[in-house]
């Protein structure tokens, strides 16, 4: 009897050192806000919404340390409205087949915001492989952009790809099926992300290319200076069998200037003859309690669509390290009788050369 203590002492040690080894986390966002938005010819809509500070989520991730600077590491991350308890889809092959069209919620909780599993070295880099944002979605994010692609001032309003020769909106965020290479930490400020997704079809049929995600990322940020050039390529294959290869180039730069960070990012989305070029100037204004943030952008349309120019205007105010009250105020205007774009969803403008406009305020809780 007294032969078997130490036996299972040991094991007990040893398993308590196998959890130390591993971490962790379970993490995430609740963010709701009242939302009011009017939009040329149409009446206006007040909604409770969410995603207007920071995306909402839930998430769980970890790493474990192999030893001789290498570690292993995971990351699961699905979004949620906590407005009504929804989840979100998600797309399988990044292809239109693959693409969860129903409404929000009814896949129920899925990890389509990340799935992803990697090893990484101090030294060489982490190889990342799963679901994850393309390359060049980083340059929209809120490093870059004063509100990221969160809100009434959100980038993707003008950003994001118009449909276009029978495609659709598919890898301007996130790729699936991906293999992913990202450069180490340590390199004098330079930074780099390169992705190839695939959209796993046979090769035998005509489509096999459809859904084939290729992108890079190259940056550099030291000090006062942060900015990215970046690049991607999605191969779409219509139902006609005609290629139309989505193809997304952009470049961003900040300046942090005292307590102004001053900002600038151009775009291009590419669809066949279509195209959509996107400037915006902003800036991020650290104050005692918060942030202000500010936005100008314009869009110049070839061949889809309409050109269009939005402006925007926000305030953070932080109670914690993790909870914060905001305000966003943001006006699209569609040019030359156009009327594809608006503010926020779901309140569209049906007169051409309409104008959108939309507020909310809100609260957002990070754990």
């Amino acid at each position: 009897m007294n032969s078997k203590v130490p036996f299972v002492l040991t094991a007990l040690c040893a398993s308590v050192g196998l959890a130390q080894a591993q971490s962790v986390e379970v993490f995430g966002v609740l963010d709701v806000a009242y939302l009011s938005t009017t939009a040329t010819g149409s009446p206006k809509v007040v909604s409770l919404s969410t995603d207007s500070n920071t995306s909402s989520r839930i998430g769980f991730r970890g790493n474990e340390d192999l030893g001789g600077g290498m570690r292993a590491s995971f990351w699961l991350e699905a979004a949620h409205s906590p407005d009504n308890g929804l989840g979100s889809g998600s797309n399988a092959n990044n292809q239109s087949s693959g693409q969860v069209s129903s409404p929000t919620g009814t896949q129920g909780l899925t990890f389509g915001r990340r799935s992803t599993v990697s090893l990484a070295g101090n030294t060489w880099g982490e190889v990342r492989l799963g679901r994850d944002y393309v390359p060049s979605f980083n340059n929209l994010t809120v490093s870059m952009h004063p509100f990221g692609t969160n809100g009434v001032g959100n980038a993707g309003q003008l950003f994001y790809p118009l449909a276009a020769n029978g495609t659709t909106a598919r890898t301007s965020v996130r790729a699936s099926n991906s293999i992913g290479y990202i450069l180490p930490s340590d390199l004098n400020g330079f930074n780099g992300h390169v992705m190839y997704a695939m959209g796993e079809n046979a090769s035998d049929l005509y489509n096999a290319d459809d859904g084939k995600h290729m992108g890079f990322r190259l940056g550099y940020r030291n000090g006062p200076w942060n900015m990215a050039y970046a690049s991607g390529t999605t191969k779409y294959t219509t139902a006609a069998k005609a290629a139309n290869d989505y193809e997304q180039t952009n470049f961003a730069i900040n300046y942090q200037m005292g307590a102004a960070k001053l900002m600038y990012l151009t775009n291009v989305n590419k669809i066949g003859a279509t195209k959509t070029q996107t400037d915006m100037y902003g800036t991020q204004y650290d104050v005692s309690s918060g942030q202000v943030r500010f936005a100008y952008t314009k869009l110049k349309a070839t061949g889809v669509g309409n050109d269009a120019t939005q402006w925007a205007l926000g305030y953070v105010h932080d109670l914690s390290k993790r909870t914060a009250l905001f305000t966003n105020y943001s006006t699209v205007h569609n040019l030359n009788g156009g009327k594809q774009f608006t503010v926020g969803s779901g309140n569209n403008v049906t007169t051409a050369g309409g104008s959108s406009t939309g507020y909310e305020f809100g609260v957002r809780h990070n754990f």
